[in-house]
């Protein structure tokens, strides 16, 4: 009972905070690395992806002259579809736990999510849950977790860029290590945003997608194994300027860590004709 009563005390704190701390900056993550205030965020809001080619993956090769996870280059055409603008929450999270009565994979290992998850969090991604986690979410409100290509479609454009940004590296546009915050911050703090309007693609949490991981055709590197998924983006622990928004990885679904997610959904055909339409 006073656990139950604990959440509930929690998840009024966090939708104060919520309503308050909206398009305002963290004490945390102030400072010349960060980047300026931004609009109200407005989690759970989707932009829509446009169908058509894209570059997926790059031929660039490792320091040790070797073929990276993410060789070789290649091109991909989706159907237009819908993603998150920004991960999914710790107050997004909660909201879901409460209403279906669900706990997360990692309670049992004494890894549960909501021990990350403080009221003042309201705003930062979720981390420490499960391929399955995501998913149950996902599925919660009407959406699914993303396919790898459609998170690299996202991020990248239509044209492969290395980061949401461009092919350039910039200090302070993405919550990586460079920033020195070594947390993640609430979504949409940094202008790390995609030419598609998605938000903290490179940094802030690696996020679940959900195909299987598999080596790219043509790639002779040895298969980190069986029983995976893909993972993508980077952690505030990873530098960013050393590595690209085509790098890939997999983990077990069981896999408990710095990892959060996004949702994703299908787009109707008015909403694939509305995307494909020239810009007034």
């Amino acid at each position: 009972m006073l656990f139950k009563k604990g959440i509930l005390v929690f998840m009024v704190l966090a939708v104060a905070v919520a309503l308050c701390g909206c398009g305002k900056k963290s004490e945390e993550s102030q400072g010349e690395t960060a980047a300026p205030a931004k609009a109200v965020v407005n989690p759970g809001e989707m932009v829509l992806i446009p169908a058509g080619e894209f570059i997926m993956g790059s031929n660039i090769k490792g320091s040790d002259g070797k073929e990276t996870l993410a060789f070789p280059e290649h091109k991909m055409n989706l159907p237009a579809y819908w993603i998150d603008k920004y991960e999914v929450t710790n107050f997004q999270m909660l909201d879901f736990a409460i209403k279906e009565k669900y706990t997360g994979e990692g309670a049992k290992e004494g890894k549960d999510w909501r021990l990350f998850a403080t009221p003042d969090k309201a705003l930062v991604p979720v981390q420490y849950v499960t391929f399955n986690d995501a998913q149950a979410y996902c599925k919660s409100v009407g959406k699914r977790l993303p396919t790898e290509a459609e998170w690299e479609k996202a991020a990248r454009g239509a044209d492969g860029k290395a980061y949401p940004w461009g092919n350039e590296w910039v200090d302070g546009r993405s919550n990586t290590a460079e920033t020195g915050l070594l947390k993640p911050a609430n979504v949409g703090e940094y202008d790390d945003v995609s030419q598609y309007g998605a938000h903290d693609m490179l940094g802030n949490v690696r996020e679940w997608t959900s195909t299987p991981f598999e080596l790219y055709a043509g790639n002779t590197a040895k298969n980190p194994g069986k029983g995976r998924f893909v993972v993508r983006g980077l952690s505030p622990n990873h530098k960013g300027k050393m590595a690209h928004l085509w790098d890939r990885d997999g983990y077990p679904a069981a896999f408990l860590g710095d990892v959060g997610f996004r949702c994703a959904k299908d787009a109707t055909p008015e909403d694939a004709a509305k995307a494909a339409a020239p810009a007034k």
